[in-house]
């Protein structure tokens, strides 16, 4: 399976950037707006909708 690798710099705090990145439900708010534009939790699943218009779902990967 091919990957894309990108290293990025961010001007924020380790704590605020897991933070972000552990919030499973505001992608479209704390980590990529734009790109995402609206996130719902399901039972068991992320429901994200992307810029554009398209929709896809995700398995609910958060700790118990």
């Amino acid at each position: 399976m091919a990957s894309i690798r990108k290293e990025v710099l961010i001007n924020a705090s380790s704590e605020a950037v897991w933070d972000a990145l552990k919030d499973v439900g505001a992608l479209h708010t704390r980590l990529v707006p734009g790109f995402v534009t609206d996130t719902r939790l399901e039972p068991g699943a992320r429901i994200v909708t992307f810029g554009n218009g398209q929709s896809g779902s995700r398995a609910d990967c958060r700790p118990e």
